[in-house]
């Protein structure tokens, strides 16, 4: 990732001059530059960054000899000063990947705790992930199909995707029940009443690109048709799934049935319904960040939807991805 494509990123997430950015890294040393080079994008914009470092290697150190009273109040609220976070990784967030006692293990999950509970209150928070062979390991592709295909999609006109997203909105905004249809004859009704379309075209989860709301979540009526459905780092082909009163019901396929019938009803709710604008998105991978956002599809998601408008708290959130049609 080259520093002109930062310096888009940095621009697209709505970072303006006078305001105190936190960049929060994670990575080794040996991929520092690149936090270096976000520190550079957002100085150049005439705000102030703060480098936050998270190595995994100096925190096994740090948290093997850190004591009860090295993190206190006084230092976590010197997060709550930031107008935004970068929050870049060139690995896995937060896990540490290191064996330590259990008693460390405690206190470093504890810190993280708190951290993040000071972070989610800044104004932005945006997640960016560097196309790196380490980001690879999560998305099932080979780490050269991965990053061709991140940086594609991170490389794009950002106020572009602004205005398609913009546009999209409005065209929504004043429905207070919409249909999709998808497949030959399926059809599935959401009840929108109340609810708020959001728009991430930088200021959220890069790559970005797509609009998106929490259905009310017992509303959620009918059958929804997936001629590639990928659930748990297994692809499925021409799935039907049956939704009533707002949680997933039934399937034509007996595998993801059981998966279903096996969680939590929380876990079961239809938490999330979004479109995709991203137009150097161009093939369904399986890898969800970049799948939900490929222009001219759709994406449903069952699990927690009380962080964007809804109110459905859960242990987990996953999409699905397909085509279809959107009756107003």
């Amino acid at each position: 990732m080259d520093r002109k494509m930062i310096s888009k990123i940095v621009k697209a997430s709505g970072i303006s001059s006078g305001e105190l950015i936190l960049i929060h890294f994670w990575g080794e040393d040996a991929d520092k530059e690149i936090a270096n080079n976000f520190m550079i994008a957002v100085a150049e914009i005439g705000a102030t960054p703060i480098l936050l470092q998270q190595s995994r290697s100096v925190n096994r150190d740090i948290f093997l000899a850190a004591k009860e009273s090295c993190y206190n109040e006084q230092y976590f609220d010197l997060f709550t000063k930031f107008d935004a976070v970068l929050d870049i990784f060139a690995y896995r967030p937060i896990i540490l990947g290191y064996e330590i006692d259990n008693g460390k293990l405690e206190l470093y999950r504890k810190y993280m705790a708190q951290l993040f509970s000071k972070l989610m209150h800044c104004k932005r928070f945006t997640q960016i992930r560097i196309p790196t062979a380490a980001n690879a390991e999560e998305s099932n592709l080979s780490p050269q199909d991965y990053i061709q295909r991140m940086e594609r999609a991170y490389d794009v006109d950002y106020t572009a995707i602004y205005e398609a997203c913009k546009q999209a909105k409005d065209r929504f905004g004043g429905a207070s029940k919409v249909l999709l249809r998808t497949g030959e004859d399926c059809g599935l009704s959401f009840e929108l009443t109340d609810r708020v379309w959001h728009i991430d075209a930088g200021e959220g989860d890069l790559p970005c690109g797509e609009i998106y709301i929490a259905p009310v979540e017992d509303k959620t009526q009918g059958t929804v048709y997936f001629e590639i459905f990928y659930l748990d780092g297994v692809k499925y082909g021409h799935v039907l799934l049956h939704i009533k009163d707002g949680r997933i019901s039934g399937c034509n396929q007996p595998e993801i049935t059981a998966f279903f019938e096996k969680q939590p009803q929380e876990n079961r709710v239809v938490c999330e319904l979004g479109f995709g604008m991203n137009p150097h998105v161009t093939e369904l991978c399986g890898y969800t960040v970049l799948d939900e956002k490929m222009c001219n599809t759709f994406h449903i998601a069952v699990g927690a939807n009380n962080m964007f408008g809804g109110t459905n708290a859960a242990s987990d959130h996953i999409d699905f991805v397909g085509h279809g049609t959107i009756v107003l």
